[in-house]
């Protein structure tokens, strides 16, 4: 008779079982790498954008204010707050003289907020803004420096330059990771 025993049968079966085992075990082991190699990714992604949005509107602003009165919140600027002056804007892009809006970056939370408040000034153009720039924000540290060589810390009011150092917590899998990133930059001071 021509055919395979039982015996032999069984043994093609769980050689069958044993590879197909493992092929699952890699295929878990793949998914599993390849979101926690995206989630690495999506974090550097989301704190380099966050943080040169942040120096751009640095970069943009006449000078670092004291604190801005939104109603009967108050935002001042501090460790971990930053209020802005920036030079208003008129439809074209021109800058309207003596007129200022304010930018505030902050805490909230795990959330990195930005808020811009227009002049009411009727031709400043820029419009108001309440914007999340990440939502698994640890820490928020801002540093004030002047223009001395090396630069020394000082009072916000006084600095030409502003460290921004962002540290982003994110859960992967049962712990928690987290990412940190450290940026300069310097007011326009116009």
């Amino acid at each position: 008779m021509k055919g395979l025993t039982l015996v032999e049968v069984l043994v093609a079966m769980g050689i069958a079982t044993i590879v197909g085992g493992l092929l699952v075990v890699i295929i878990i082991n793949s998914a599993s790498l390849f979101s926690n190699q995206s989630s690495k990714i999506q974090a550097g992604l989301n704190i380099n954008d966050t943080l040169s949005q942040i120096r751009g509107s640095i970069k943009q602003a006449s000078a670092i204010a004291n604190q801005y009165q939104d109603g009967p919140t108050t935002y001042t600027t501090g460790v971990n707050t930053l209020v802005l002056k920036v030079s208003s804007i008129d439809l074209s892009n021109n800058i309207i003289a003596d007129t200022y809006d304010y930018f505030v970056f902050f805490k909230d939370q795990n959330f990195l907020r930005f808020k811009i408040f227009p002049n009411p000034h009727p031709a400043s153009f820029r419009k108001a803004a309440n914007q999340i720039f990440s939502n698994i924000v640890d820490s928020l540290t801002f540093q004030y420096f002047n223009s001395a060589t090396p630069p020394a810390e000082v009072n916000p009011l006084d600095a030409t330059t502003v460290k921004i150092i962002l540290t982003l917590k994110q859960k992967v899998d049962a712990g928690f990771e987290t990412h940190t990133a450290t940026s300069e930059a310097n007011l326009r001071n116009d």
